[in-house]
């Protein structure tokens, strides 16, 4: 069986994406409805059956008990880590200890790892990518943060193996950005990925010379991110909402889930809109409602402090690279949350240069890991294709899947809701001389039946307009008084549920800021940095409109707009959603590993033997002596960290190795040898001298699971989601 193209998975905490690179371009894939963008959620329903995706996404407002996401941050990590306990607190999803310390979900009778958790949404991404290809798929190179661990890329590869998907190679995801961003380049410079997702913070500097991508350090905050940006929100609406009604929806874990729906579509319409009114309908008892509004300026006093702890990471990386903010040729982009204004200005104030969005920053990772996928394809015996067709749904299709989904969609509670989808897969765009006929783009000099096919492209294409239209309904006028001078609209639920997020409009730009005065002495303090200036609400003096074949944002990806009226465009012309590959040489990555790796020492002390930063692949090599006389046997304890003592360090496994000479003490000679490959993934070989007895361990996920154990999970896997065909 033919194992098809290696496909690129951006393995997201909220959302993932899968891409393919052929020889001339990097191309993301879409779903059956066009959307880019695959929540990373899994939905256990009452009779049995497994949602992922879009539909299990929706079912956080009505079953959150039983509906999982945001797991990847936990993903690697033992139940009594310290970042499970927090999680603990925020999920409405029951996360409990199993017998060898690990953490797994407790749903409705069933336990299930988070390895297997993550294999779901895998399966799902599979699927959507052989669907779009019409080919089985069957290798990937998969992003994850910078600042994993061992544990953590090695649960990543297993619940790979748990979906059926063979992991060529795991790419830290700032590193994936700045080869989409990077490829082909003819110059050197050094670059820095800020890269601000779902779940987790990365910052890393590389240096690009030609085809050569050297990454220089790397740092990270893995409870940094639109998730946790989200919850401030939330828990604002409702203490708001506690003082006005004296009921707080933190006391029910379903409605306060309702709310941590709306805040991120609030989130997600103030990147563009100064003010927004959320309203949440039935939230609480006796059938309370929740009706506020929000600010630009109100929102970004409440995420300030998550936005400014990102720099602390910066300072890190930088400080480990020796290098000042000066001293970098420009700054990217990297993960939905940096659509956010005020990320984007302080960005732009610390490094002192305007950062670079020319490349979607939902789309970038995806499409990196894909051209890493097309290198290592080139170097095997099954080439990528020189073209690969993506499958595209007609109109009666599109019509079919837009029918079902409204069903669904008409059992929802009323409100707004996550994260607008706003990569649709569409038809291109129509030449410049297309003219608007009736709602309908119309190109001079066409014959009738080129015509009808015409309108058959747009009609597939755009089947969410009759949705949008909807929404227009939505809309009310209906503001405090000391806001109807400035903002006469604004976006409101009454109507169906904004699942999707409609009325979001394209992605705003910076505001004003000044340049970065920071210097030798402030790099790393927050000298330098001045205070945010006062933000003006644009003012907005005209109702909403359907825009069709404008210059905005969701025109170019093919999706209606809705613009609001500020007077200029909806929004910037958006990045295009491939990269051009044809005719430029395959990178060669050099990447670090982002922690250091030791062993524990008698008396409890650590030793360093792969240094943080360290290049890898990369092999180190100690030898070492038994500490009591006629030893028998040794248990070498691995750790990563740099603490001195072992016990501060994170503990990732060790090895045992019996039957030795018996000796006095200092004697008998152990040669431990740890190789660290280019996924990032470790293994252990212990070898006493004399004799060349050995034992080898790959670092595994600890209080995870053996070989048997992931065979165990795969059985089950495809009973309950369907074994490969």
């Amino acid at each position: 069986m033919s194992h098809g193209p290696i496909l690129g998975i951006d393995l997201g905490t909220t959302n993932s994406v899968v891409a393919i690179a052929d020889e001339s371009q990097a191309r993301v894939l879409p779903t059956e409805l066009g959307h880019r963008l695959i929540p990373s959620v899994v939905s256990f329903r009452p009779d049995g059956s497994i949602l992922v995706g879009e539909e299990a996404r929706e079912r956080r407002l009505i079953d959150a008990r039983n509906t999982v996401y945001s797991v990847k941050r936990l993903i690697g990590r033992p139940f009594s880590a310290p970042e499970v306990g927090r999680a603990q607190s925020r999920f409405a999803f029951e996360l409990i200890e199993n017998a060898s310390g690990g953490v797994v979900v407790n749903v409705r009778g069933e336990t299930y790892t988070l390895t297997e958790i993550s294999a779901f949404v895998l399966k799902e991404i599979k699927r959507v990518a052989e669907v779009a290809l019409d080919h089985s798929c069957s290798r990937a190179v998969v992003t994850v943060p910078a600042n994993f661990n061992e544990l953590q890329r090695s649960a990543t590869k297993a619940a790979g193996r748990v979906a059926g998907i063979d992991i060529a190679r795991i790419v830290n995801e700032p590193t994936a950005a700045a080869l989409a961003y990077g490829y082909g380049a003819t110059r050197s410079e050094r670059v820095a990925i800020y890269d601000l997702g779902g779940g987790t913070f990365d910052l890393t500097l590389l240096e690009l010379e030609e085809d050569v991508y050297e990454v220089l350090s790397t740092a990270g905050d893995s409870f940094l991110g639109g998730d946790d940006i989200d919850l401030v929100i939330a828990t604002a609406l409702a203490e708001r909402m506690a003082e006005e009604t004296g009921w707080n929806p933190t006391e029910d874990r379903q409605a306060f889930e309702r709310v941590r729906a709306a805040a991120e579509w609030a989130k997600c319409q103030l990147s563009d809109l100064p003010v927004v009114k959320i309203e949440v309908e039935e939230l609480g008892p006796d059938s309370l409602d929740l009706r506020q509004t929000l600010d630009r300026p109100e929102l970004e006093g409440l995420i300030m402090e998550q936005v400014e702890r990102s720099f602390d990471v910066c300072r890190e990386a930088l400080k480990s690279a020796g290098l000042r903010p000066q001293e970098l040729d420009s700054v990217v982009l990297v993960g939905g949350s940096t659509r956010i204004p005020l990320v984007r200005d302080r960005v732009q104030r610390f490094f002192g240069k305007e950062p670079r969005t020319e490349i979607d920053p939902d789309l970038v990772v995806a499409q990196g890991a894909a051209i890493l996928g097309r290198t290592i394809s080139g170097k095997s015996e099954r080439p990528p294709p020189a073209r690969a067709g993506i499958r595209k749904k007609t109109a009666a299709e599109l019509a079919r899947l837009r029918e079902r989904r409204e069903k669904r969609r008409a059992n929802l509670p009323k409100q707004p809701a996550f994260a607008p989808t706003i990569q649709v897969e569409g038809p291109p765009p129509l030449p410049p001389e297309a003219v608007v006929v009736q709602g309908i783009q119309q190109v001079a000099g066409t014959t009738k039946d080129e015509e009808e096919s015409l309108t058959m492209e747009i009609d597939s294409g755009m089947m969410e307009i009759d949705s949008a239209l909807t929404d227009l309904d939505a809309l009310e006028l209906d503001l405090p008084d000391h806001l109807m001078g400035d903002v006469l609209d604004l976006p409101t639920m009454d109507a169906p549920p904004q699942i999707d997020g409609a009325q979001q409009v394209g992605i705003g730009g910076a505001s004003q800021s000044t340049e970065s005065g920071l210097d030798g002495e402030s790099l790393f303090t927050d000298e330098g940095l001045p205070p945010l200036p006062a933000i003006e609400a644009p003012r907005v003096s005209s109702l909403p409109s359907l825009q069709i074949g404008g210059s905005g944002e969701r025109h170019q990806r093919g999706e209606p707009t809705l613009g609001f009226g500020t007077g200029v465009d909806a929004a910037p012309i958006a990045p295009p959603a491939h990269i051009d590959l044809a005719d430029r040489p395959a990178p060669i990555l050099m990447d670090v590993t982002p922690h250091a790796l030791g062993i524990e020492l008698t008396g409890g002390y650590s030793q360093t033997l792969i240094r943080r930063h360290a290049p890898i692949p990369t092999e180190a090599a100690r030898v070492f002596s038994t500490a009591a006389d006629d030893q028998e046997d040794v248990q070498i304890r691995v750790c990563q960290g740099e603490a001195p003592r072992f016990e501060d360090n994170e503990p990732l496994g060790q090895v045992e190795l019996t039957g030795l000479p018996p000796g006095p003490r200092g004697t008998v000679r152990l040669n431990v040898t740890f190789q660290l490959d280019a996924s990032g993934t470790l293994d252990v070989k212990a070898q006493e001298v004399t004799t060349g007895r050995e034992q080898t361990i790959r670092i595994n996920l600890l209080g995870g699971a053996d070989d048997a154990e992931l065979q165990s999970m795969t059985e089950r896997h495809s009973q309950l989601v369907g074994a490969d065909e």
